[in-house]
């Protein structure tokens, strides 16, 4: 292992804080440190694909000069490349990931369609803007499509933030499947993931971090999603690279660029963009401290001068959505529908309140959101909403338990203004995250470029710890992650499963519809709660929601249009007192071809009856005289 020379720095040592005898000290005791923070934080799981094998074969191929010498010579191969040279690598890294995502999802029979509600509203908000639109009136029967995430009054609108829907809309002016827009945000994750470790690191590490995005599966998942977080995480590496770049340069093109990702995460999720945008903000606070005011004018004037048009743009929606500029879709239709949550510690709220008039809704408020908002005091803000949060990032962040015993290492290395902008998100997430009563799995997307920057940063740790041992270090560690990547892949991993939404009920009324109903349609779904079917109480499935009329930006424009059956008594259906007898009237005066069915869901075991005409219904369901 040993050279007659050190070998040629590969960058800047990563070790500046601590004395050489220190940091060979704190080397010397990783062993103890990896085995205590696998035990600890990896849980001591061994893996299923022979993972501990894996890692003596790493070890024992380091060994080897050959190998070693190999290994080395195409890391240094590598490890610096021209911005030309970079840029075209990153191309290639978007292309390939995006195809290789949607392999995974192709191996894995993975059913590439809608599923949870936020996707349809994002769907229906991408649609909007394809068209011109961030909105449309209110319908006059506006009951009958209310759903989840979307608003039905005073205007048709989603509730969402605007910036991820303005990525999807390409994709329906060029008249391509919506999914192909998160497969290519995902693999620009990936490539603005690669230049921003090769500019902090080396190539060659930016390499590997490419290949670690693609093996969590959380990221896979959201590969194929109509979602906000893959365009968040991507928005956030942008800001990212902007600012290491205008950190080197000062070029005033950064900082519009950064100015301009800033503004565009604003109105994608906002509480992402706070996480990159006040990270990035201290640390260029830091660079500025002795600078020229010319500088800081500069600065202070083109970074809100590069957001405001997206500013503006959400302004606009405010208005438009809400009636007022400071007051969100999101916020409006949070406080109407998930009373108390809104963001922030407030008193506990009272868990019968009234949401909806739409039963599901009711239900899943009941069964999951007054739970979480209910524990949402500063009681519970560290043990709750700050540790817990922290377990979430360990079990969906990291690709494989076996990092664990190289990430806190990290630590030691980390002590450079440039790896705190990225390493920092982390807990600033956590931060953030805790005035929020709900984290779901795949919030946490947005911390992904900092967890892989913990595991692949060792590498150069031991590099400049032992630099005569440098080939060594590089060739075991990367072999070892390279390794501990793939067989986290699908096609390696025989138990991988990249999809926990499953939708069998939605798929099923997909396939119903175009086969069974006619156009011009109008499908009535009735949501049966705590109803007695067949002598058994069910209550249908509120996470697969039908009532989305995705194809068309106003419902009435739909072929068959679904809406929602305002019974309680799916019996009730046809018979005078009808709660359904205003959507008859409506479409008997504005489309009396219209025939109407009823989708009585019943558990999942659903079944399609035809009702009849506009003109029929209206006749059938008219009061007694």
């Amino acid at each position: 292992m040993n050279s007659a020379a050190p070998p040629q720095s590969l960058g800047e040592s990563t070790i500046w804080w601590l004395s050489p005898r220190l940091a060979r000290f704190v080397a010397a005791l990783m062993p103890i440190l990896a085995i205590e923070c696998w035990l600890m934080l990896g849980r001591g799981e061994y893996g299923r694909m022979h993972q501990p094998w894996l890692l003596l074969g790493a070890l024992l191929a380091a060994l080897i000069p050959p190998v070693r010498r190999g290994v080395d010579w195409l890391w240094r191969r590598m490890a610096h490349p021209s911005m030309p040279v970079r840029l075209l690598t990153a191309a290639v890294i978007a292309i390939a990931a995006a195809l290789f995502l949607y392999w995974c999802m192709r191996y894995e029979r993975i059913a590439i369609h809608p599923k949870v509600h936020d996707e349809f509203s994002y769907l229906i908000q991408a649609r909007m803007l394809s068209h011109g639109r961030m909105f449309m009136p209110a319908h006059p029967c506006a009951r009958f499509f209310d759903t989840f995430y979307l608003i039905v009054q005073p205007v048709y609108a989603s509730m969402y933030f605007p910036g991820a829907a303005m990525m999807m809309a390409p994709t329906f002016w060029l008249g391509v499947p919506y999914f192909l827009a998160p497969l290519a945000e995902s693999g620009l994750c990936a490539a603005m993931l690669y230049l921003v470790i090769t500019e902090v690191l080396d190539g060659a590490s930016g390499i590997l971090a490419a290949m670690l995005l693609v093996s969590v599966g959380s990221f896979r998942m959201m590969s194929i999603m109509a979602m906000a977080n893959t365009p968040s995480l991507l928005l956030g590496l942008t800001m990212t690279f902007a600012y290491l770049n205008w950190r080197q340069r000062r070029g005033t093109g950064w900082l519009i660029l950064l100015g301009a990702a800033s503004g565009w995460a604003a109105i994608t999720r906002p509480a992402d963009g706070v996480c990159f945008a006040a990270v990035l903000g201290i640390a260029m606070l830091m660079d500025l401290w002795r600078a020229p005011l010319r500088t800081w004018i500069t600065t202070a004037v083109l970074l809100p001068l590069a957001a405001s048009p997206f500013f503006l743009i959400q302004l606009r929606f405010n208005h438009d959505v809400t009636g007022h500029w400071l007051q969100t879709p999101f916020t409006y239709y949070t406080d109407r529908n998930y009373p108390g949550a809104a963001y922030g510690f407030h008193s506990t709220p009272a868990t019968t309140q009234h949401v909806s008039d739409i039963p599901q809704k009711q239900f899943l408020y009941q069964d999951f959101a007054a739970g979480n908002i209910a524990r949402h005091h500063l009681g519970n803000l560290l043990d709750v909403f700050i540790l817990q949060r922290a377990q979430t990032v360990d079990w969906s962040g990291v690709p494989d338990p076996f990092f664990w015993g190289i990430i806190p290492l990290s630590v030691f290395a980390i002590w450079d203004r440039r790896f705190w902008a990225i390493w920092a998100v982390l807990p600033m997430f956590l931060l953030v995250y805790s005035g929020y009563p709900f984290l779901l799995g795949y919030y946490i997307i947005i911390t992904f470029a900092a967890t892989i920057l913990m595991t692949v940063l060792p590498i150069r740790f031991f590099s400049d710890v032992f630099p005569r041992q440098a080939g060594f270090f590089r060739t075991v560690l990367s072999l070892a992650i390279l390794a501990l990547a793939v067989v986290n892949f699908p096609q390696t991993n025989r138990i991988v499963h990249d999809q926990y939404f499953e939708t069998p009920e939605l798929e099923r009324i997909d396939a119903t519809l175009p086969r069974d109903v006619p156009p011009p349609a109008v499908v009535l779904f009735h949501y049966n709660l705590n109803a007695l079917i067949d002598g058994r109480r069910v209550t249908d499935n509120p996470h697969e929601e039908p009532v989305f009329n995705i194809d068309v930006i106003w419902p009435d424009d739909a072929p068959i249009i679904r809406a929602q059956d305002l019974n309680a008594d799916v019996a009730a259906v046809g018979r005078p007192g009808d709660s359904d007898r205003a959507l008859y009237e409506y479409y008997l005066r504005t489309d009396p071809r219209r025939v109407f069915y009823l989708y009585d869901r019943r558990g999942g075991d659903g079944r399609l009856t035809r009702l009849g005409t506009a003109a029929e219904m209206v006749e059938r369901t008219r009061p007694p005289r």
